[in-house]
């Protein structure tokens, strides 16, 4: 369903002629995402896999609604009746007192992007008038806040969206791969790690049944995906997967990504007991870590955690994968993999002299937090391993 629309044509007279950059923007319902349309659109763009159809239907679904947030999908068309050419998956939602309009995140969304059809992006047009058209049919706020950016997206939001870049306070960290994993092991490890691991691997497997699977079938994602939040209850402060919502967003994305290689849920087994789980999501040649959780109390002698992702990432390289995503946050576990850190932004605009205060406001607290902190934690803690990996 429609609900409102705005047209624009982008700077006409300096194009050639019928090669203009048009735009009518309707602001639709987010049952697009359940749409062949919007497939194919995010086919032909660089979004990453968490503006992925099945990623959206089930943030919208599930999650959104439990935080009272709105809605807010911009749907853009060269001209009516044409293939969509651009989508701005955001949210609306009101925080002590103040709107705020923002990408799909909800702390679960780890990189922001616009899913824009390349080819007609890279047709002439003026940035302004393209921000001024969708900017008429965004709906009203206080703060437009959009995160976390990638290096490789932020001049798409900045030429489709008012406001100014900075760059956050934490990193993405991935690994490059290269075939087989015993030669990605030997370039990316160092000597003594790769001792270290090469250890703990060899001691596991001499257990019996020992061995790491991906789970296939709703109801054996659906018990794992919940024997994973079971082991992690009390062991992290605000762990996204507690709440009941966000448990039912990650089981629906797992139980239907599987069927199409979107999701997987990798479980570390021994002795017939799953011992350790993680959940991730697959993009292209890309596999992003999310979730983890292990039964350290009885099994960490075996370093699950660190067993895990060596085994995902042999398993990944295997499959003819390129990189291994440990996604936001700067745990130094991460570095032991041979990851580089990729620097992450937010987009942040007031419109109105509330919003301008409000901003103003968090960046004293979080300056404040930041210089009081006796020792740096990185805010995505609650998702990655834990110290009981590394003895």
């Amino acid at each position: 369903m429609v609900i409102a629309s705005y047209s624009g044509l982008i700077d006409p007279d300096r194009a050639p002629a019928g090669s203009a950059k048009s735009l009518v923007v309707r602001v639709v319902t987010e049952a697009f995402f359940q749409s062949d349309e919007y497939a194919d659109l995010f086919a032909r763009s660089t979004a990453s896999a968490f503006q992925h159809p099945l990623w959206l239907q089930a943030f919208y679904r599930h999650l959104a609604p439990s935080r009272a947030a709105k809605p807010v999908v911009l749907v853009g068309r060269p001209a009516d009746g044409q293939p969509a050419c651009l989508v701005l998956p955001l949210i609306a939602r009101k925080l002590s007192g103040v709107t705020l309009l923002e990408s799909a995140d909800l702390g679960v969304s780890d990189y922001a992007a616009p899913v824009v059809d390349l080819d007609w992006w890279q047709m002439p047009g003026d940035h302004a008038s393209l921000r001024s058209t969708i900017a008429a049919a965004l709906p009203a706020h206080d703060i437009l806040r959009v995160k976390p950016i990638r290096d490789e997206h932020i001049e798409l939001w900045q030429a489709l969206l008012p406001g100014s870049a900075t760059k956050l306070t934490f990193s993405a960290h991935a690994a490059d791969l290269v075939a087989p994993a015993e030669l990605w092991r030997e370039q990316a490890l160092t000597e003594s790690f790769a001792r270290y691991l090469s250890r703990k691997r060899k001691r596991f497997l001499k257990g019996d049944r020992a061995r790491l699977v991906v789970l296939e079938g709703e109801d054996a994602i659906g018990t794992a995906l919940d024997r994973l939040a079971a082991l992690r209850e009390g062991r992290f402060d605000g762990d996204v997967i507690a709440a009941p919502a966000a448990r039912t967003f990650y089981r629906a994305v797992a139980q239907t990504g599987a069927q199409t290689a979107y999701s997987r849920i990798y479980a570390l087994e021994v002795g017939g007991e799953a011992i350790g789980y993680t959940f991730c999501v697959a993009h292209r040649s890309r596999l992003h870590y999310l979730l983890i959780g292990c039964d350290y109390r009885a099994h960490g002698r075996h370093s699950p955690g660190l067993l895990l992702y060596d085994g995902m990432i042999e398993d990944w390289i295997k499959t003819g994968g390129q990189i291994f995503d440990f996604t936001i946050g700067d745990e130094p576990f991460k570095s032991d993999f041979g990851t580089v850190p990729t620097p992450l932004h937010v987009l942040t605009h007031a419109t109105t002299l509330r919003g301008t205060l409000a901003l103003v406001a968090t960046r004293w607290r979080e300056r404040w937090r930041e210089n009081s902190a006796a020792t740096t934690t990185s805010p995505f803690a609650n998702r990655q391993s834990s110290e009981e990996d590394h003895g």
